[in-house]
């Protein structure tokens, strides 16, 4: 009996290992087809602040939540992987090759229009404001809102560029510990209404503030913003 198993085995098991593998392959692709693609509905980038990635995930798992996404269809994306040596960011050229690569990411993000925030330490944040890289949130926002938010909104220039996010529940939960955390809205983002939505989220906890985050109200101020910069582009 050994024998001809061993007989059999000899002729076959080509046969068997083929079989073995093209039924893996068959489950594989099963497996791949039947899993949809989520569509990314916001991106943001928290830099200096790297996390573990299941403290991430949790971080935009809650986002997505808090702003009605459908989490078998759509994800919130937040990537924590990049640094930036503040002080190398005065220097002409930046010689620290860390903030030189996070630098080009994010400029390819921002040119790409599929970054939507991003969570910066005061320093950081400051070089980008003067780049004019965030969305003016007293015209965004509203005056309603701003004033609710009072001391927290960051100015720049003039400009009404952040929110501060320092002793908030957001930043406790998921620990963002940089020094001064501010938050902008890019400017060239295409999913403001979403970004905006973020923002009412966070801080949710305060009730003046999310009375005055009505949501058709900022509807109605991005769909102009987004008309006005059509007809921008016409004019060129």
């Amino acid at each position: 009996m050994r024998k001809k198993l061993e007989h059999w085995w000899t002729y076959y098991k080509g046969v068997v290992i083929f079989a073995v593998v093209l039924a893996a392959a068959v489950l594989y692709v099963a497996d791949t087809m039947g899993k949809k693609e989520k569509t990314q509905i916001l991106m943001g980038e928290v830099v200096n602040n790297v996390q573990d990635d299941a403290v991430t995930t949790q971080m935009e798992e809650a986002i997505l939540a808090g702003i009605g996404g459908d989490p078998n269809g759509e994800e919130v994306v937040v990537d924590t992987a990049l640094t930036m040596d503040a002080a190398a960011l005065g220097q002409t050229p930046i010689a620290d090759a860390n903030t030189q690569d996070s630098l080009a990411t994010i400029t390819t993000y921002v040119y790409a229009h599929e970054l939507d925030f991003m969570i910066l330490e005061k320093d950081v944040f400051d070089y980008y404001c003067n780049l004019n890289a965030f969305a003016d949130l007293g015209e965004l926002l509203g005056a309603g809102a701003c004033e609710a938010l009072g001391a927290r909104i960051y100015e720049k220039n003039g400009v009404a560029c952040g929110i501060t996010l320092t002793d908030t529940a957001f930043v406790k939960q998921y620990g963002i510990t940089l020094l001064d955390p501010v938050i902008g809205i890019v400017s060239g983002s295409e999913r403001k209404e979403q970004a905006v939505g973020m923002l009412r989220w966070i801080f949710e906890e305060n009730t003046g503030v999310a009375a005055a985050f009505s949501a058709e109200e900022y509807k109605a101020m991005i769909s102009q913003e987004e008309t006005g910069r059509k007809d921008d582009g016409k004019n060129v």
